[in-house]
């Protein structure tokens, strides 16, 4: 680690202070101070490796005061899967002779008392005696579990958002969403829920049973495929998903966001049971063996779309930190599926005046100001015997009035009729097989995106005539 990054300068001056006064003898009493008000971890072994001194910040990182582990060697308080590499950066403090080597730095894992894991990085000293050879060693340390767990969700969330961004599909964003959020949670479970009538099923789910889902998806409880609603005429939902859906959730039980989370559902349905709640708790999340539960609400603006579930086997899994986390992913997340509601709501509209203008029995075109047809339908087709690539290729008032002076007229009615000085053009088209049909048509100018575009529609006459 180089001589310009800070924490390896804060290290190195603490380690340097260290070996100053215990190198001489002197100042016991400024040692002593010294490793009861500094905030970093400072932990002193003997040329054996055994714990000698264990300053109060170490003891409120691992749980363990200096009288428990005076004399024991550091393995104990860390992982078993780390306790090797621990041990070679050890062996190579005590086995070297060189007294102005720099600090040995590397990062490892504490587990504490109570279980938890910090992560710590760590500068390693060791101090000469006389004869040149090893009588202690140093160890200063820095707590970056809260910094680290920071930059992960801060690299979780980029990573959520390009996602979100992306032109994906919903199921395809949503997916991969709720995977990245469960890994990153290191959760056993989790499941989205999206409104779906008068229900929010699952609509992805990831580490749940195939029975879990059966029976949990829906929220309401169906009679005879009717489910039971409220005075504003909803489905009621049952269960804490339920009441956090509707943002009705005790305050005492949710965030000020509406976010629920417990460290043991079971205690919890248990203290609820004895209580008048108007919701009906099933606690099948419980009965699957999970006890820490996670529920935030997937909202945009004032509206609830969905509903975004983790589900840990141990408890207390979530920390505040990561409820707040969560609670920004639900709210892009939230964001991002009204965008897709939208979208679909407007491919919906789209594919429905598709068919109306297909299947119309008159002709409808959409034309730039160029002459360019954008739009062509079918009857358009049936009517002038032309289709949408040769009008395009040749040219409307070409095909349609292949007399120069008819396509005069036809195309200064057609301005008139564009500028609104006359409702319809009456008039007559000579058709692809050559026959000429009368037909009446209305030019419509639209303005799309500050653009002009002329919409058309062609009437055939020729019964009318023919009557």
């Amino acid at each position: 680690m180089g001589d310009k990054n800070p924490l390896y300068e804060y290290f190195h001056l603490t380690v340097r202070a260290l070996k100053e006064t215990v190198s001489t003898g002197e100042n016991q009493a400024l040692l002593k101070q010294l490793l009861q008000t500094v905030e970093s971890l400072i932990m002193m072994l003997d040329n054996r490796g055994r714990i000698t001194e264990f300053n109060p910040a170490c003891e409120q990182v691992s749980g363990y005061s200096r009288r428990e582990v005076l004399g024991k060697t550091p393995e104990f308080l860390v992982p078993p899967e780390e306790q090797d590499e621990m041990r070679a950066v050890l062996a190579k403090l005590l086995q070297s002779g060189k007294e102005d080597s720099l600090p040995l730095t590397y990062e490892n894992h504490w587990q504490s008392k109570d279980g938890r894991r910090r992560l710590l990085v760590w500068s390693n000293s060791n101090i000469m005696d006389a004869d040149g050879k090893v009588s202690s060693i140093i160890c200063t340390g820095q707590d970056v579990t809260e910094i680290r767990a920071e930059e992960r969700r801060r690299a979780v969330m980029l990573d959520i958002l390009q996602v979100l961004a992306s032109p994906h599909d919903q199921d395809t964003v949503l997916s991969y969403i709720l995977k990245t959020v469960c890994r990153h949670m290191q959760c056993d479970a989790a499941g989205i829920r999206l409104h779906r009538g008068d229900d929010y099923p699952y609509v992805q789910t990831v580490g749940f049973s195939d029975d879990f889902i059966r029976s949990e998806s829906l929220l309401c409880c169906y009679q005879g495929g009717i489910p039971p609603q409220d005075a504003e005429g909803h489905g009621v939902l049952e269960c804490i998903c339920g009441s956090v859906i509707r943002g009705d959730l005790n305050p005492g039980l949710a965030t000020e966001t509406g976010t629920f989370y417990t460290g043991n559902i079971n205690d919890l349905t248990a203290k609820l049971a004895r209580q008048d709640m108007p919701f009906r708790i099933r606690n099948h999340c419980g009965q699957a063996g999970y006890k820490s539960i996670a529920l935030v609400p997937l909202r945009f603006q004032e509206d609830t779309v969905g509903l975004l579930q983790l589900n840990a086997v141990g408890e207390d899994h979530f920390s505040e930190d990561d409820i707040e986390f969560l609670t920004l992913i639900g709210r892009s997340i939230g964001a991002a599926l009204a965008r897709f509601q939208a979208e679909q709501e407007r491919r919906k509209i789209q594919l429905i005046l598709d068919k109306v203008i297909q299947n119309a029995r008159d002709g409808f075109s959409l034309a730039t100001q160029e002459g360019e047809f954008l739009i062509y339908n079918a009857a358009m087709e049936r009517i002038t015997g032309y289709t949408q690539d040769e009008v395009n290729t040749h040219g409307w008032f070409y095909l349609a009035y292949p007399d120069e002076e008819e396509r005069r007229q036809a195309v200064h009615k057609a301005r008139q009729a564009a500028a609104g000085r006359i409702d319809f053009i009456d008039t007559v088209i000579t058709c692809k097989d050559g026959t000429r049909k009368p037909v009446a048509i209305l030019v419509t100018p639209m303005e799309i995106d500050e653009k002009t575009y002329n919409f058309s529609t062609i009437i055939d006459l020729t019964p009318i005539y023919r009557d």
